[in-house]
Protein backbone atom coordinates (compact mmCIF):
# COMPACT_ATOMS: atom_id res chain seq x y z
CA UNK A 1 0.00 0.00 0.00
CA UNK A 2 2.85 2.39 0.88
CA UNK A 3 4.48 1.68 -2.49
CA UNK A 4 1.28 2.59 -4.37
CA UNK A 5 0.96 5.89 -2.47
CA UNK A 6 4.64 6.65 -3.12
CA UNK A 7 4.20 5.97 -6.86
CA UNK A 8 1.11 8.21 -7.01
CA UNK A 9 2.98 11.01 -5.24
CA UNK A 10 5.94 10.67 -7.62
CA UNK A 11 3.60 10.83 -10.63
CA UNK A 12 1.92 13.97 -9.25
CA UNK A 13 5.28 15.65 -8.61
CA UNK A 14 6.49 14.75 -12.12
CA UNK A 15 3.28 16.15 -13.66
CA UNK A 16 3.69 19.39 -11.73
CA UNK A 17 7.32 19.70 -12.79
CA UNK A 18 6.45 18.96 -16.41
CA UNK A 19 3.51 21.33 -16.16
CA UNK A 20 5.81 24.14 -15.01
CA UNK A 21 7.59 23.94 -18.39
CA UNK A 22 4.71 22.91 -20.70
CA UNK A 23 0.96 23.10 -20.74
CA UNK A 24 -1.62 20.49 -21.63
CA UNK A 25 -5.43 20.31 -21.48
CA UNK A 26 -7.69 17.84 -19.75
CA UNK A 27 -11.27 18.84 -20.58
CA UNK A 28 -11.75 22.52 -19.67
CA UNK A 29 -8.71 22.54 -17.40
CA UNK A 30 -5.21 23.36 -18.57
CA UNK A 31 -2.21 22.23 -16.58
CA UNK A 32 1.02 24.10 -17.04
CA UNK A 33 1.96 27.57 -18.11
CA UNK A 34 2.99 29.28 -21.29
CA UNK A 35 6.71 29.61 -21.84
CA UNK A 36 8.35 32.98 -21.19
CA UNK A 37 8.64 33.48 -24.96
CA UNK A 38 4.91 33.04 -25.42
CA UNK A 39 4.25 35.43 -22.54
CA UNK A 40 6.47 38.11 -24.08
CA UNK A 41 4.80 37.56 -27.44
CA UNK A 42 1.36 37.87 -25.84
CA UNK A 43 2.42 41.01 -24.02
CA UNK A 44 3.65 42.55 -27.27
CA UNK A 45 0.42 41.58 -29.05
CA UNK A 46 -1.68 42.89 -26.20
CA UNK A 47 -0.01 46.29 -26.38
CA UNK A 48 -0.93 46.49 -30.10
CA UNK A 49 -4.62 45.73 -29.49
CA UNK A 50 -7.42 48.28 -29.46
CA UNK A 51 -8.42 46.73 -26.11
CA UNK A 52 -5.11 47.88 -24.64
CA UNK A 53 -5.30 51.33 -26.20
CA UNK A 54 -8.93 51.98 -25.16
CA UNK A 55 -9.17 50.22 -21.82
CA UNK A 56 -5.78 49.38 -20.31
CA UNK A 57 -4.02 52.67 -21.05
CA UNK A 58 -6.64 54.60 -19.08
CA UNK A 59 -6.86 55.42 -15.40
CA UNK A 60 -9.77 54.06 -13.44
CA UNK A 61 -11.98 51.01 -13.62
CA UNK A 62 -13.07 48.80 -16.54
CA UNK A 63 -15.37 45.79 -16.44
CA UNK A 64 -14.73 42.95 -18.90
CA UNK A 65 -17.21 40.12 -19.33
CA UNK A 66 -16.07 36.91 -21.00
CA UNK A 67 -19.08 35.24 -22.61
CA UNK A 68 -20.42 33.11 -25.47
CA UNK A 69 -23.66 33.02 -27.47
CA UNK A 70 -24.13 29.31 -26.63
CA UNK A 71 -23.74 29.94 -22.88
CA UNK A 72 -27.19 30.20 -21.27
CA UNK A 73 -25.90 31.71 -17.97
CA UNK A 74 -23.98 34.31 -20.02
CA UNK A 75 -27.15 35.39 -21.79
CA UNK A 76 -29.18 35.33 -18.57
CA UNK A 77 -26.77 37.72 -16.83
CA UNK A 78 -26.84 40.32 -19.64
CA UNK A 79 -29.67 42.34 -17.97
CA UNK A 80 -27.72 42.37 -14.69
CA UNK A 81 -24.62 43.66 -16.46
CA UNK A 82 -26.69 46.27 -18.30
CA UNK A 83 -28.12 47.49 -14.99
CA UNK A 84 -24.61 47.72 -13.50
CA UNK A 85 -23.40 49.60 -16.60
CA UNK A 86 -26.36 52.02 -16.45
CA UNK A 87 -25.65 52.76 -12.79
CA UNK A 88 -21.91 53.21 -13.42
CA UNK A 89 -21.75 55.14 -16.69
CA UNK A 90 -18.22 56.34 -15.92
CA UNK A 91 -16.95 52.73 -15.94
CA UNK A 92 -16.64 51.11 -19.36
CA UNK A 93 -18.21 47.66 -19.65
CA UNK A 94 -16.93 45.54 -22.54
CA UNK A 95 -17.71 42.02 -23.67
CA UNK A 96 -15.25 39.53 -25.15
CA UNK A 97 -16.75 36.43 -26.72
CA UNK A 98 -15.09 33.03 -26.84
CA UNK A 99 -17.40 31.97 -29.69
CA UNK A 100 -15.63 30.13 -32.48
CA UNK A 101 -18.53 30.70 -34.92
CA UNK A 102 -18.16 34.31 -36.11
CA UNK A 103 -21.45 34.19 -38.03
CA UNK A 104 -23.37 33.13 -34.91
CA UNK A 105 -21.73 35.89 -32.88
CA UNK A 106 -22.45 38.50 -35.57
CA UNK A 107 -26.06 37.38 -35.75
CA UNK A 108 -26.47 37.66 -31.97
CA UNK A 109 -24.85 41.10 -31.88
CA UNK A 110 -27.06 42.39 -34.70
CA UNK A 111 -30.14 41.62 -32.55
CA UNK A 112 -28.65 42.43 -29.13
CA UNK A 113 -26.37 45.46 -29.26
CA UNK A 114 -23.74 45.27 -26.54
CA UNK A 115 -20.24 46.74 -26.35
CA UNK A 116 -18.58 43.60 -27.70
CA UNK A 117 -14.89 44.04 -28.57
CA UNK A 118 -14.33 40.58 -30.06
CA UNK A 119 -14.18 41.55 -33.74
CA UNK A 120 -12.06 44.66 -33.10
CA UNK A 121 -9.58 42.44 -31.27
CA UNK A 122 -9.88 39.28 -33.36
CA UNK A 123 -6.09 38.91 -33.71
CA UNK A 124 -5.45 39.60 -30.03
CA UNK A 125 -8.01 37.42 -28.25
CA UNK A 126 -5.44 34.92 -26.95
CA UNK A 127 -3.20 37.69 -25.62
CA UNK A 128 -6.17 39.43 -23.96
CA UNK A 129 -7.33 36.15 -22.38
CA UNK A 130 -3.82 35.44 -21.10
CA UNK A 131 -3.70 38.94 -19.59
CA UNK A 132 -7.13 38.59 -17.97
CA UNK A 133 -6.40 35.16 -16.53
CA UNK A 134 -2.94 36.12 -15.31
CA UNK A 135 -1.23 33.36 -17.26
CA UNK A 136 1.91 35.49 -17.28
CA UNK A 137 2.16 34.94 -13.55
CA UNK A 138 3.13 31.27 -13.80
CA UNK A 139 -0.27 29.80 -12.95
CA UNK A 140 -0.06 26.02 -13.04
CA UNK A 141 -3.81 25.43 -13.20
CA UNK A 142 -6.49 27.55 -14.82
CA UNK A 143 -9.88 26.92 -16.39
CA UNK A 144 -11.88 28.28 -19.28
CA UNK A 145 -15.19 29.02 -17.60
CA UNK A 146 -17.86 31.39 -18.92
CA UNK A 147 -19.33 33.64 -17.90
CA UNK A 148 -16.39 35.26 -16.21
CA UNK A 149 -16.32 38.91 -15.22
CA UNK A 150 -13.18 40.92 -14.51
CA UNK A 151 -12.67 44.27 -12.85
CA UNK A 152 -9.57 46.09 -14.08
CA UNK A 153 -8.17 49.13 -12.32
CA UNK A 154 -5.42 51.26 -13.84
CA UNK A 155 -4.52 48.50 -16.30
CA UNK A 156 -4.40 45.62 -13.77
CA UNK A 157 -6.92 42.88 -13.08
CA UNK A 158 -7.97 43.35 -9.47
CA UNK A 159 -10.96 41.01 -9.36
CA UNK A 160 -12.22 38.04 -11.38
CA UNK A 161 -15.50 36.27 -10.81
CA UNK A 162 -16.36 32.95 -12.45
CA UNK A 163 -19.97 32.11 -13.13
CA UNK A 164 -23.03 34.31 -13.18
CA UNK A 165 -22.60 37.44 -11.08
CA UNK A 166 -24.96 38.45 -8.31
CA UNK A 167 -26.10 42.05 -8.83
CA UNK A 168 -25.82 43.15 -5.19
CA UNK A 169 -22.49 41.44 -4.45
CA UNK A 170 -20.87 42.60 -7.67
CA UNK A 171 -22.10 46.18 -7.22
CA UNK A 172 -20.69 46.27 -3.69
CA UNK A 173 -17.37 44.85 -4.92
CA UNK A 174 -17.24 47.39 -7.75
CA UNK A 175 -18.03 50.28 -5.40
CA UNK A 176 -15.27 49.16 -3.02
CA UNK A 177 -12.73 49.67 -5.83
CA UNK A 178 -13.86 53.18 -6.76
Amino acid sequence: MKKIIAVILVVIVVLILIGSRFSFKIGNITIGKPSDDISRKDEKQLSASSFHKKYLDRKGLVIVNLWATWCKPCLEEMPVLKKIADENEEIPLVFLSIDKDSAELQSYLSHHPINDITFDNRNYRKAIRNFLDGKRENNLLYSEVVPKTYIIKDGKVIHAEEGTIDYKEFSEKLNSFK
